[in-house]
């Protein structure tokens, strides 16, 4: 028999069942609803106004706040900025984000260069290991020296990791954009699934990256058939960036936003437990929110 998630609670159950075994919610139907351009803009459009009226922001300091992602694509990008935004997904994969941040200057300090990071000796990667200051993560900070001897290779080869990237014409076609996608994957360690998308989406490329808040909400809302579908979700954030004629990055930006915990100044709305239904501008599009009150 078929198993579905129960909205409410999350946990699995046969999808026949009317009720929910564990939490009594009602069981509400998660199929995919119809995606159109007028619904996809309205959602957008609520999410933006739901966010801001729950933060410390005035419109005109959140329209400050989020403009710069407004501007991702098409940046000119270096060699050694390629390898920081590596470095930076190496650290965040897995760790919450409240936690990394506050290591960043020193993480910086020790991965600034990749041609310098290519040639550290065994000393130095000890040294950097037994830095107290650091977030001492070995297996983290081996990936972040192989990708520096990765990345020094592929500037040889192709001239600059950006000729590297364009080599793949990405932003032409899906099938040229997955090309990259598992071409990232082979080449560099701690480069997977998700944080391949990460990658893609802090170089300006066409795409957002699936991560477990944007699936959630995505989910709930009905745009996609379930939390593990990376690929759906990824669809569906390109047609959100061609309805509202907003960049992928603006994009997505925002919806993690509204699900994120722990913001300094903003209140997080969908989240994964407890999420503030009542506030929330799309709880009439949202699945998990009308199991819930019938």
């Amino acid at each position: 028999m078929e198993k579905i998630i129960c909205m409410s609670c999350q946990k699995t159950i046969d999808s026949d069942s009317r009720f929910c075994k564990y939490c009594g919610a009602r069981v509400v139907s998660t199929k995919k609803s119809k995606i159109n351009n007028d619904k996809l803009v309205s959602i957008f459009q609520n999410v933006c106004d739901t966010l801001c009226l729950n933060s410390e922001y005035t419109e005109q300091e959140f329209e400050d706040e989020f403009s710069r992602f407004k501007s991702y694509e098409n940046r000119d990008i270096s060699d050694n900025e390629y390898y920081r935004l590596l470095v930076d997904i190496i650290f965040y994969s897995g760790f919450k984000a409240s936690t990394v941040d506050k290591y960043l200057d020193v993480i910086h300090s020790h991965f600034e260069d990749y041609e310098i990071v290519a040639k550290y000796n065994l000393d130095q990667v000890e040294e950097i290991k037994n830095d107290k200051n650091m977030i001492q993560n070995k297996a983290k900070i081996d990936a972040c020296i192989r990708n520096a001897v990765r990345i020094k290779k592929i500037v040889e080869k192709y001239g600059s990791f950006k000729k590297y990237i364009d080599s793949f014409k990405p932003n032409s076609s899906d099938e040229c954009l997955f090309k990259l996608k598992k071409s990232l994957e082979k080449n560099f360690s701690f480069i997977g699934g998700t944080t391949a998308y990460h990658f893609m989406t802090d170089i300006g490329l066409n795409v957002l990256k699936p991560d477990r808040v944007i699936l959630r909400i995505f989910y709930r809302l009905g745009l996609i058939d379930n939390e593990e579908d990376l690929f759906s979700a990824v669809k569906v954030g390109r047609l959100f960036s061609r309805a509202t004629k907003l960049p992928i990055r603006y994009i997505d930006i925002i919806f993690v936003s509204y699900g994120q915990l722990n913001q300094e100044k903003m209140e997080c709305i969908c989240s994964e437990k407890n999420p503030k239904c009542l506030k929330c501008g799309v709880k009439n599009y949202c699945n998990y929110y009308i199991g819930s009150v019938l």
